[in-house]
């Protein structure tokens, strides 16, 4: 997972020219002197607030491993960028009032603040000290110190949270008059410029993402000029389809996850550009969806003599990277 530091710097800079690589030396214990130290929340690191989201279980390698939360509201606000940092109890142990009970997959209210330190071992101590053991690079782990919270419901995302901003909103297909419409029980999204849904898409659950705007009517919202497309696996058997995700390796075998679903790809590692840096990289698979019996990618570590097991897999496969996933695109890792 992607560990982050933002400095924001305000210099009045006079006639003097500052090149982008110039780095300007700050004294340890005086930061605040000579800039503002930014968390990924947004907000200065020590700062208290209310985050929202969900307990999820970090990364095994690094210090990022144990309990993490992926963010889904920054002080009532909500983001659904991908931001996901390790916790820690301000005093005492989770489970002791007024800290709860952590279960990953579940969603939680809390207060607390952000923070960090330096981790790892830089290289040229690595080299010198000339040791081998197993450690990472000298890098800012930041974290989130718990200072209170409370279980809560999971978070729904609706338009209202979004008016006038990007997001990535999921429902159910409905035309109305030939218009097509993405539905919850409690709002309906008009699609502006596109064709109406097919018979095979009616009363699946759909996705679409572009700015949303409000309409005159208090639970309608518009979006137009989007690209709107089905959100489960099984409703795209037999199409073509461009899936958002993660690709993977072991032993020489690629695969790929869309939202903790492991899918493989027909002759992955021998499409146009692909090299190892690819495992762990986000990117978007088209190509047509089939189903068929596979090498069990649970059983990838005995190399051969693997169970068949069911899968999903992208045929006539072409790959482009991502930037980035957004939370609902993200697998929650248990």
């Amino acid at each position: 997972m992607k560990i982050l530091i933002l400095f924001l710097i305000f210099i009045e800079i006079g006639n003097i020219g500052l090149t982008q690589d110039k780095k300007i030396p700050v004294h340890l214990t005086e930061p605040d002197k000579q800039f503002e130290l930014v968390g990924e929340l947004g907000v200065k690191l020590g700062t208290s607030l209310t985050v929202e989201g969900i307990i999820v279980d970090g990364s095994d390698k690094g210090y990022a491993d144990g309990p993490n939360l992926m963010i889904q509201m920054i002080n009532d606000k909500p983001t659904q960028s991908d931001i996901q940092i390790p916790v820690s109890p301000y005093f005492g142990e989770f489970g002791k009032e007024p800290l709860p009970v952590l279960e990953y997959g579940s969603t939680y209210s809390f207060r607390l603040y952000e923070t960090g330190e330096f981790v790892g071992v830089p290289d040229e101590a690595y080299k010198e000290a000339d040791i081998l053991i197993q450690t990472t690079g000298f890098y800012f782990q930041n974290r989130l110190i718990i200072i209170s919270g409370k279980k809560i419901a999971p978070i729904e995302w609706a338009p209202n949270d979004f008016i006038d901003e990007n997001a990535l909103l999921s429902g159910i297909a409905k035309n109305e008059n030939e218009i097509p419409f993405i539905k919850s029980e409690k709002w309906k999204l008009k699609l502006g410029g596109l064709n109406k849904w097919t018979d095979s898409e009616i009363g699946k659950q759909v996705e679409v993402y572009g700015k949303i705007q409000k309409t005159e009517t208090g639970d309608n919202y518009y979006i137009n000029n989007s690209q709107p497309r089905l959100v489960k696996l099984e409703d795209q058997l037999g199409k073509m389809v461009k899936l958002r995700g993660i690709a993977w390796s072991m032993n020489g075998y690629w695969w790929f996850n869309y939202r903790g679903i492991d899918v493989y790809v027909e002759k992955m590692k021998e499409l146009p550009n692909w090299n190892v840096e690819n495992h762990g990289r986000l990117m978007e698979i088209s190509g047509i969806l089939e189903q068929d019996k596979l090498p069990d990618i649970d059983q990838i570590s005995l190399k051969e003599n693997r169970d068949l097991k069911m899968y999903y897999i992208v045929r006539q496969a072409s790959w482009t990277p991502l930037d980035e996933l957004l939370t609902p695109e993200l697998p929650i890792k248990r």
